[in-house]
């Protein structure tokens, strides 16, 4: 029999969760511990019965996780009733506990299907990329590539901040901008805040190059790993994203990159090909890894940074 084991392994997860708070509990009052062996003797039988079940490949990092929490509960669980037992049960269980309810949340991201394409968005944001990175290009100072970012960041957080406090000010700006944007920016921050968090981020601490450079990564290649991603991903990796997407995010961005390089600074072809290169790469990696995070704020700061990190290298920032 098949295992659904990111269902299972929920339910052990949570009733291992519910013995190390019953053993908090009993610790605090001075109750009996006899209980405690029983559902200790429960949650290893199921732990147990889930190992010897046949299970999907791909849940093979959890397996590892509920084999690692099995051997930790057997060995920590008392012979005989002590507080003192008992107090150091929970020291060791609770890391292993911790480790399975991470592996269960790569798990479930892993397999999330990728969210319904939105035309609108993708068109606003290759539109937002694009003409920031022109201007991070052609604008006449420093002053200027800040001040801009800077006024509509405060713009963009003083919204942020009236709706959380007002639900009529949410709910007028999600009739506004509803269209574009996803359904879990109703109660979050949106991403095109912190797209221009980013951007004023990079502007502040990255050489201009490097800045042009991280946008344009983002605008196309997120974009690009969207499409390619819906239409032909096949192979999952984290958080619904796709082997495919990836991949063309890493291609679609380092050409755009490597055209903004070449066209926009004193750079020979080689060298915006290699840059350009460094930072589809580095953009694609770090959309696969940005879970926290909001891609829209970590893709062009990380980009920057290493490309900055490249240029200071070849004496060029």
């Amino acid at each position: 029999m098949t295992v659904t084991l990111s269902l299972e392994g929920k339910r052990i997860a949570d009733e291992l969760s519910a013995l190390l708070e019953a053993v908090d509990q009993a610790m605090a009052a001075g109750a009996p511990q006899a209980a405690l062996r029983q559902r200790a003797t429960e949650v290893t039988e199921r732990m147990r019965a889930a190992l010897r079940a046949e299970m999907e490949p791909r849940a093979a990092a959890l397996r590892d996780a509920l084999r690692d929490a099995l051997e930790t509960l057997e060995r920590a669980t008392p012979a005989e009733a002590g507080e003192s037992t008992w107090g150091r049960f929970g020291e060791q269980v609770r890391p292993a506990q911790e480790a399975l309810a991470a592996a269960l949340a790569r798990m479930t991201a892993a397999s999330r299907p990728p969210r319904p394409m939105n035309r609108a968005r993708m068109i606003m944001h290759v539109g937002m990329g694009t003409t920031a990175t022109a201007l991070t290009v052609l604008l006449p100072s420093r002053a200027w590539l800040i001040g801009l970012p800077l006024v509509v960041g405060v713009l963009a957080w003083t919204a942020e901040f009236l709706r959380v406090r007002s639900a009529r000010v949410n709910e007028l700006m999600m009739a506004l901008f509803g269209r574009v944007a996803h359904d879990h920016e109703r109660t979050r921050v949106n991403s095109s805040t912190w797209f221009v968090t980013g951007l004023l981020l990079v502007a502040l601490a990255f050489p201009r190059p490097a800045c042009a450079a991280a946008v344009m990564a983002l605008a196309v290649g997120d974009t690009a790993a969207s499409l390619v991603g819906r239409r032909w991903g096949r192979t999952r990796l984290r958080n619904g994203r796709s082997v495919e997407g990836t991949l063309a995010f890493a291609l679609v961005a380092g050409v755009a990159a490597t055209l903004v390089l070449r066209a926009g600074f004193p750079m020979a072809w080689t060298q915006a090909a290699r840059l350009g290169a460094i930072a589809g790469v580095t953009g694609a990696v770090t959309e696969l890894s940005s879970e926290r995070l909001d891609d829209n704020f970590s893709i062009p700061v990380t980009v920057a940074a290493v490309l900055t990190v490249v240029l200071m290298l070849q004496g060029l920032a």
